[in-house]
């Protein structure tokens, strides 16, 4: 059995370093407590996101424990408002994760004492979903949006895992209005979010109306399940006395000096000088003035080290606007000068940042290596909370005094400047512009400079600064006695926050359909007078096409919904090339309006700035339950959510878009919304980061690819030649010709490019592509039926895009996007998506395994044996309804004698998961109506089952009928009304007992009074989470085969 004694160990196996003595002591105090703290009070510098290693140890140290006071989570939730500090956080955990793994590895070996204490930890999370054996012991994700492959980011509710993420995603998800995913996923991830799982707030000031939020949640909702709920812990470097249980209550756990008086690392990290100089500016010259001091700070004319070190300086502004401006004017500056200069913006795509992260970290980071190049790095907040940077020297604009500390966190970090350079000392300065309540911070940015003028004089003149001028010591300990006697003052003020009732909880849960005039969620997640939920933005090409009678003076471009879901489908949008925008500096873009500067937090406020035109308004794609878009017909007969075209006006906080690449808005710093050059398309270099590698074969292939002279003519000849081609035979000699020329081209030198190793126009290398060649994609064939022929008395689509599918990216990375689970989202928008197999399932098959799992969940999770038995049998049950006769035709791809003489009914068909139009024509010639729900017919016959018994039903009907009703995400409280005008009869036999009902009910009146007793019964959360253990039993199930 762990203990906490076994926390050091742990820790240093996990990162080859001991833990600080408040990272230890926490993890005793916890298990003794059998509690968390409410607020966990530490300076910069000394590892805040260790919480996650905390969290991972107390969850397999309490593992064993039952009931709903187990003080171990499951799930941990880290949230922050920086964009980069999730990346960072993710790297961390994935840390965890991996020395797991290891551990394992190393105990079946026999090495390495079995596997230390990280194999116990280990097996204690195993210990938790015992039967998940395929699954690794601790799972890892980026929570960013819900059309990519991480919206299924955790298979099931009784696996361990820690999701980094922000305000936004987590919080709408507890208040089932998920940002950006589908209603019918949202009660899943409100399960997964609100019950056994530890949420960590880092720098909880900034997230104050989320805590209040969750702390009126708690008092509103009970749960009767013998199951964790959800414990909110904030993080903060910057507690006041005075305010240090005004954000939540509770216990505060304080940081203990002394314990680390005997830690020399401790110490050095706490009394690293940092000389902090107020330096007064104006509105005008406050750019010119940071630039002229990054400049100065950055010069080499002092004399350099015998190690070679040359400084190395971050300028941190309050904008993205002010930050381009700074940078642009260094940059200018600096060109005929020793010294590197980078930008770095949190509103930018993974894809494109993630080699300027790692640059920056070889300049900027902890293990950075001696340069006699200076470096200046211009940055946003996004720099403040979690970035591990160590730099000589900081030039910051004036902020709140939360927000500057956490800059003054990247400056000396380590203690160790002193020995890199001579005759220097560690120094900041803090540049204010004058310019009453400015934007973003307001009134606590000019009560924060007040203060600190009061501390320490202000100059108005970069230039007399000297040695003989005054400066402030802040070091972290010097920060921490300071701070304890400013006044509440100069933070941001707490927003108010609207009082949460009771009929507006009763709303949130009703998620399909969710009710007209729905509460909107944002302002419970930041308040009053703060920034509506940001939207996230891809861009992709092939979306607009240009006719050539167009007439030239009007945007008459193509946009096709069926086509654009038809690309999108095919090449899901991943995190990897998303950006998120303030939905008002989006919506002004979209109008054609001028753009306001834009923060690089969530929690800013928006900036008002006067309507002024500048462009054309245009068109994006957005993600959209059809029914509420209004776009069914242009999405698919039986799609009920898919990409639709929208304007500004029907832009939405949390919104997931795609822009056509050709619109611009972006550069290759990120967010651009002056720019109107063609945006490069990332979705190779983010399926290749996913694991889930592909390739458009376009005919600008080439280009992409970089490839010249005559490669370029050969492998253009192949491109043709495979659109000349039949669509029906993906493996045709064609297609293999091109795969071959592919192999040839990128291993020649003929182009200069493609032979280096450097990064192909496409963002891969030919290294990667060869490689992935190598492991056997297929052709497929993508069929725009918008432009299909007659052919044989039924529709042929017309060949839009061939596209390269399937094999393995030997460095792909499916941590970044979590693997998708067939069935949850998006495969199930057509009426057969949950039917699909690779090969034939029978009924009785797939509801026997459906049953095993969840009654291995419910086991796991510990639940009462008469409440694990309602939910085995409802697993086991749930697809019943698939026995309707039309069903069944169309399972047997459309041949009613096929399925008149089969000997049992199917659940799952076996025909190809890829190819739509087969579907399509298999539910045409089924006759089964628009829009058909197999769950109701199955919950229509449990109905009758239990009212045929001649027993009651020994477990809880209602919750029996629910859970079949619920499995795709319907009846929260309607199933949806299908019209059925030539009705059958369906006939099966459960537990050996003949059942018969008419396939003309779907719709059951008495369903919202039975879903709102099970909501007061079990919990809000309680009852997701007892829905979420029979879904996630069913898509496991199926995405394994059963």
């Amino acid at each position: 059995m762990l203990t906490a004694d076994d926390f050091v160990e742990f820790y240093a196996q996990v990162h080859q370093r001991r833990p600080f003595a408040w990272q230890r002591d926490l993890v005793d105090t916890v298990l003794r407590d059998n509690a968390w703290p409410d607020l966990v009070d530490v300076p910069t510098g000394m590892g805040k996101t260790s919480m996650l290693d905390v969290s991972v140890f107390v969850t397999a140290a309490s593992a064993a424990k039952e009931g709903a006071g187990r003080v171990g989570r499951r799930r941990c939730l880290f949230v922050v408002d920086r964009r980069i500090v999730v990346d960072e956080a993710t790297e961390h955990a994935s840390t965890i994760a991996a020395a797991l793994r290891r551990a394992e590895a190393q105990q079946r070996s026999g090495s390495l004492d079995d596997g230390g204490v990280a194999a116990r930890v280990a097996a204690a999370l195993r210990s938790l979903a015992p039967d998940a054996v395929s699954v690794p012991p601790l799972t890892v994700t980026r929570m960013r949006g819900g059309t990519t492959w991480a919206a299924e980011w955790l298979p099931r509710p009784d696996l361990p895992g820690i999701v980094i993420s922000t305000v936004d995603q987590v919080g709408s998800r507890l208040l089932f209005r998920g940002y950006g995913i589908s209603g019918r996923r949202r009660p899943i991830d409100a399960a997964l979010v609100g019950t056994d799982a530890l949420l960590l707030v880092d720098e909880a000031h900034l997230a104050t109306a989320l805590l209040d939020t969750a702390a009126a949640l708690r008092e509103r909702d009970r749960s009767a399940l013998p199951v964790p709920g959800l414990q909110v812990v904030r993080l903060t470097a910057t507690a006041r006395r005075e305010v240090s249980t005004d954000t939540g209550g509770g216990r505060r756990y304080p940081f203990d000096l002394e314990a680390h008086r005997d830690d020399v690392e401790a110490m050095r990290r706490l009394s690293a000088t940092k000389r902090v100089f107020p330096l007064l500016s104006t509105p005008k010259t406050v750019a010119a003035v940071m630039a002229a001091a990054a400049r100065r700070l950055a010069s080499t004319g002092s004399p350099v080290n015998r190690s070679g070190w040359a400084p190395t300086v971050l300028v941190v502004c309050n904008t993205v606007d002010r930050a381009r401006t700074v940078h642009s004017l260094i940059d200018k500056a600096v060109r005929t000068e020793p010294a590197d200069v980078d930008l770095l913006i949190g509103r930018s795509r993974p894809a494109d940042r993630d080699e300027l992260v790692e640059r920056i970290a070889g300049r900027f980071g902890l293990r950075r290596s001696p340069s006699e190049r200076a470096s200046i790095l211009v940055a946003t907040q996004t720099v403040e909370v979690g970035v591990n940077l160590d730099v000589d020297a900081l030039v910051t604009e004036s902020a709140s005094w939360d927000a500057l500390v956490q800059r003054l966190g990247r400056l000396n970090r380590l203690g160790r400047a002193g020995e890199r350079i001579f005759d220097r000392s560690a120094t900041a300065l803090v540049v204010h512009d004058g310019e009453p309540d400015g934007p973003v911070y307001g009134a606590a940015r000019d009560r924060t400079w007040e203060h600190l003028c009061r501390l320490v004089p202000a100059v108005s003149d970069l230039a007399a600064i000297d040695d003989t001028t005054a400066w402030l010591d802040m070091s972290p300990q010097a920060v921490r006695t300071v701070t304890a006697s400013l006044p509440s003052d100069v933070a941001a003020p707490r927003p108010d926050v609207p009082v949460l009732q009771v009929p507006t909880l009763d709303a949130w849960v009703r998620t399909a359909p969710a009710p007209l005039g729905d509460t909107p969620v944002d302002v419970f997640l930041h308040g009053f007078g703060t920034g509506a939920a940001g939207v996230q933005v891809a861009w992709r090409d092939g979306l607009l096409i240009d006719d050539p009678l167009d007439d030239p003076f009007e945007d008459s471009t193509d946009t096709s919904t069926r086509a654009a879901n038809l690309l999108l489908s095919a090449m899901p949008i991943r995190t990897a090339e998303q950006v998120e925008v303030p939905f008002v500096a989006l919506r002004q873009w979209m109008a054609g309006f001028a753009v306001p500067p834009v923060a690089d937090v969530e929690s800013a406020p928006d900036i008002d700035v006067r309507p002024q035109q500048v462009r054309d308004d245009f068109q994006v794609l957005a993600w959209r339950d059809i029914a509420s878009a209004g776009s069914a017909s242009t999405a698919g007969d039986a799609a009920t959510a898919g990409w639709v075209w929208i304007s500004a006006a029907q832009l939405r906080p949390g919104d997931q878009i795609v822009v056509p690449s050709a619109r611009g808005g972006l550069d290759r710093y990120g967010w651009c919304p002056t720019s109107l050059t063609r945006v490069s398309d990332r979705c190779e270099v983010a399926a290749f980061r996913s694991g889930r590698p592909l390739l458009r074969i376009t005919t600008d292939l080439a280009d992409r690819l970089g490839i010249t002279g005559p490669d370029r003519v050969t492998l253009q000849d192949a491109i043709n030649d495979l659109y000349r081609s039949s669509a029906d035979d993906p493996a045709s000699e064609a297609a293999e010709h091109l795969i071959q020329t592919l192999q040839a081209t990128l291993t020649t030198a003929d182009g200069a490019e493609a032979a280096s190793t450097g990064r192909l126009p496409i963002g891969l290398t030919a290294a990667q592509i060869v490689a992935w060649l190598d492991t056997g994609p297929q052709m497929l064939a993508l069929g725009d039926e918008d432009r299909a022929a007659v052919v044989g008395g039924f529709r042929s689509p017309t060949t839009v895009l061939w596209l390269l599918t399937g094999g393995r990216a030997a460095d792909g990375d499916p941590g970044q996007d979590p693997p998708r689970v067939p069935g949850v989202e998006g495969d199930d928008d057509h009426v057969a998506g949950s039917s699909v197999s690779t090969t034939p399932v029978g009924l009785d098959q797939h509801g026997h395994a459906v049953g095993q799992r969840a009654a291995a969940i419910a086991a796991a999770l510990r639940l009462p044996p008469d409440l694990a038995r309602t939910i085995v049998d409802a697993a086991r049950w749930h697809d019943v309804g698939k026995a309707e006769p039309r069903f069944q035709i169309m399972l047997h791809n459309g041949d009613s004698l096929t399925a008149a003489l089969a000997a049992e009914p199917l659940a799952k068909s076996g025909m190809s998961t890829r190819d739509r139009t087969v579907w399509r024509l298999a539910r045409q010639r089924s006759g089964l109506p628009p829009r058909a729900r197999h769950e109701a017919w199955s919950a229509g016959l449990i109905r009758e089952y239990l009212r045929q018994r001649a027993e009651p039903y020994p477990g809880d009907a209602d919750l029996l009928i629910h859970l079949i009703a619920s499995h795709h995400g319907h009846a929260r409280p309607w199933l949806p009304l299908v019209q059925d005008n030539q009705p059958t009869t369906i006939e099966h036999h459960i537990d050996e007992q003949p059942v018969k009902v008419t396939s003309a009910q779907t719709v059951f009146l008495d369903h919202p009074a039975r879903f709102a007793r099970l909501n007061a019964r079990y919990g809000r959360w309680g009852l997701a989470l007892l829905e979420t253990i029979v879904r996630c039993a069913d898509t496991t199930i199926s995405a394994e085969g059963s």
